[in-house]
């Protein structure tokens, strides 16, 4: 069996920095998926966007990458362009790797993911503690993303956590979604006893090394140690592109948000996660990309693309929605001057990953384009809407 980095031979050969943007489908690639070069029409659209910096992308068919995209700078200005091997911050496509993290642990005895969260970790008002797999699909009954600014203001997470005792719940424990960061940061202690190691060398030892992926890390430090890697760009109204710092508060807690991931990197993460490539178990991936709860506030904030996904839902750090008849397995991520996307479709061995390092609004109706475009559900007109507007 090919190792995930044999695997990736195609992304490694032929992933070319460019410009004015870059894909590597062969003649035949695109005669079998005729798709990809109307998606790179819309790409170069996306692209086209005075606030988009750098983006990199990849379509995976079938368990192989078919299709790369590279455009765009590490910092506007710096002349240094972006490569499947340029590092991005991953935000919160992190929470995909805590989720697999703790369904590797659990199917090797190590959590149990329906005992309750030690109280010296996190307490809730609740009539009782929540489990480990309720704060893994965000289901604490906390109010959405409770804290975060305090987080933002510099504040130690356990210090948050513990303040969360005194927050009144929207709902009982286990009732009802409601996405956090804080909360979900509770998850590392877990882990770190399980595993008798820190969080960050847990994610290292137990998925990031054996899975074989490239170059991805957790942190700022480890980021601007990398060989290339994106600056930020932030402000959605912003007139003119300024390389700004990658450091942010949300490096305290890496479970949420602390990924560090190249496009091979998050290629290869789409790979395992399909089973095309080794590395996780059947049942492991069966188990973290099973619904949990569903996900009404998610559902909403959909807005017009409810015309295609009009049920959401949340597993073990993946979020799970249903395309017509097709099952989607995806996570999204935003850091200030960052965004992340990776879409799975585990029955068709298909995959959309993305990363940027701008504030912008086109790169983020990147994967329904492409799902428009593949299953001719639809124009895949999404970024020309979100232009015109």
């Amino acid at each position: 069996m090919r190792s995930v980095l044999t695997a990736l031979g195609l992304v490694l050969a032929s992933a070319m920095p460019a410009a004015a943007g870059h894909d590597s489908a062969s003649p035949t690639e695109r005669e079998d998926y005729p798709y990809l070069g109307v998606l790179r029409e819309r790409l170069d659209e996306a692209a086209g966007d005075q606030r988009v910096v750098g983006l990199v992308a990849a379509v995976i068919e079938h368990g192989e990458p078919v299709f790369i995209y590279t455009h765009g700078e590490t910092a506007a200005g710096s002349g240094e362009t972006v490569t499947a091997e340029t590092m991005f911050r991953a935000a919160s496509v992190s929470k995909t790797f805590t989720g697999t993290l703790l369904g590797v642990l659990e199917a090797q005895g190590l959590v149990d993911m329906s005992a309750p969260v030690p109280v010296d970790v996190l307490q809730l008002r609740g009539d009782r503690q929540p489990t480990l797999e309720e704060i893994a699909s965000h289901r604490t009954g906390l109010p959405p993303n409770a804290y975060d600014l305090d987080l933002e203001a510099g504040q130690a997470p356990d210090r948050i956590r513990m303040r969360l005792a005194g927050v009144d719940l929207l709902c009982p424990v286990g009732d009802c979604y409601t996405y956090q960061n804080v909360a979900f940061s509770a998850l590392e202690s877990v882990v770190e006893d399980a595993t008798g190691t820190d969080f960050n060398t847990a994610l290292r030892e137990y998925l990031i090394e054996p899975l074989g992926l490239p170059a991805a890390s957790v942190g700022t430090a480890a980021l601007e140690a990398s060989p290339s890697w994106a600056r930020p760009h932030s402000g959605w109204r912003r007139t003119a592109n300024t390389p700004g710092n990658p450091r942010t508060p949300y490096d305290s807690i890496p479970s949420a948000s602390g990924l560090n991931l190249s496009l091979n990197d998050l290629i290869a993460w789409a790979q395992v996660q399909l089973g095309t490539a080794p590395g996780l178990d059947e049942a492991v991936r069966v188990r973290i990309h099973s619904p949990l709860t569903d996900t009404l506030r998610e559902t909403r904030r959909l807005g017009r693309l409810r015309d295609r996904v009009d049920t959401t839902a949340y597993g073990l750090g993946w979020r799970i929605y249903e395309w017509g008849e097709r099952t989607l397995v995806l996570h999204s991520g935003y850091l200030s001057g960052y965004g992340a996307q990776i879409v799975l479709e585990p029955e068709t061995g298909f995959a959309f990953v993305a990363l940027w390092n701008s504030d912008n609004r086109p790169a983020w109706w990147l994967w329904p384009t492409v799902m428009d475009l593949r299953t001719g559900d639809g124009p895949g007109d999404w970024i020309e809407e979100v232009m015109e507007d």
